[in-house]
């Protein structure tokens, strides 16, 4: 008796189940479409599974209601009440495939974006290695130029000296209306254009500001220390900043300077054990920036630190000995100084100083 007032609501229940699984179908039907054009789109493919798992429990969902509602209508209860335990559970199955392909592209979605950090971070560091080996091919052909400018200076002085000096002497020695003196004369003015010239050669040959500008040198660190900041993790060390407050603006070559710290950074690293500290601090004193790099590592005995900066000298299998050779010829570049120190048991210590105006001493061109 209660068959004739339910039959409406049975009629909108399977009509509802039905328009459900279309519904499911028609969304799996364009995803499917979008995943065909671009196979290797991520969020295309989570959708195709998300709405493939929708379109199952629709239709078990909806197939579990109009089965009921069949046999309930037809009288046969009894078997309603058996299959329902099966209905239901294959209901229960289908909402966890749903949630767990939900919580698998989540995480996926999360790595992804992970991977596609970790990629611009590889994209940047490359662009920087470019960058850097066109100032290592400016830079080399500037010191090939200074090293010509020098050698024609050096070549045509000599000779020089000798023309302008035997010149003045018969200026002085010719009487005044000796034709032999207008001679000297000339002689004597071309020996100063030489002379402007030569000294034209050797001032293009010292003159090494071409490739700094103004940097501050907190960022350079900074900039750094967020390159190897995965490489620290990995290795569960500890790293301690002490950076000046204020910044340390001076004449550097960024690029250059970037590829010494983090060679210099790399060796603590790998000289560093786990749950090891590094520390980096930077201040100024009086008209010079100090960088200082130290590390808790195993150390090195004196006779192996002094020779740290030795073309080819190294402790590491397969190394070319090379790496600090170029440190100490970047930190000359920059008109600084490098010094190490090292105990064993207690780490290594560098200390980089680097003056704040770009001048010129004297020690360098000999």
């Amino acid at each position: 008796m209660i068959i004739l007032p339910l039959f409406p609501l049975w009629v909108v229940d399977i009509l509802g189940s039905l328009m459900v699984i279309i519904l499911a179908w028609s969304s799996f039907g364009v995803v499917r479409r979008l995943l065909a054009r671009e196979p290797e789109n991520a969020q295309w493919l989570f959708l195709f599974w998300f709405t493939l798992a929708l379109l199952a429990f629709a239709l078990s969902r909806s197939i579990g209601h109009i089965l009921q509602h069949l046999l309930v209508f037809s009288g046969h209860v009894a078997i309603w009440e058996l299959l329902r335990p099966l209905s239901g559970g294959l209901n229960t199955i289908t909402f966890v495939v749903i949630v767990a392909v939900s919580l698998f592209f989540y995480h996926i979605q999360r790595l992804y974006r992970r991977i596609l950090a970790i990629h611009h971070q590889l994209e940047d560091t490359s662009r920087e290695i470019l960058d850097l080996n066109r100032e290592m091919e400016a830079l080399v052909m500037e010191r090939t130029l200074s090293e010509i400018a020098l050698g024609v200076a050096h070549g045509i002085r000599n000779p020089l000296h000798i023309i302008g000096g035997f010149s003045q002497r018969l200026l002085k020695s010719a009487a005044a209306d000796d034709p032999a003196r207008t001679w000297a004369a000339a002689i004597a003015d071309a020996t100063r254009c030489l002379e402007e010239m030569v000294q034209k050669f050797e001032a293009l040959a010292q003159r090494k500001e071409s490739f700094f500008s103004q940097q501050d040198l907190n960022v350079i660190v900074r900039d750094i220390m967020e390159l190897v900041h995965l490489e620290l993790t990995s290795k569960h060390i500890h790293l301690e900043t002490e950076l000046s407050p204020k910044p340390i603006m001076a004449r550097l070559n960024k690029h250059l300077l970037k590829v010494a710290l983090a060679h210099l950074l790399r060796n603590a690293i790998e000289a560093t054990p786990p749950q090891g500290r590094i520390s980096v601090r930077t201040w100024v004193e009086k008209s010079v920036a100090m960088l200082l790099i130290q590390d808790t590592g195993p150390g090195m005995p004196p006779e192996v630190a002094e020779k740290v900066f030795e073309p080819f000298f190294t402790t590491e299998m397969g190394g070319t000995g090379l790496g600090m050779v170029f440190v100490h010829q970047i930190v000359v570049e920059h008109r600084g100084s490098i010094a190490l120190s090292s105990q064993v048991g207690r780490g290594t210590q560098v200390i980089i100083q680097l003056p704040l105006r770009f001048i010129e001493t004297p020690e360098i061109y000999t």
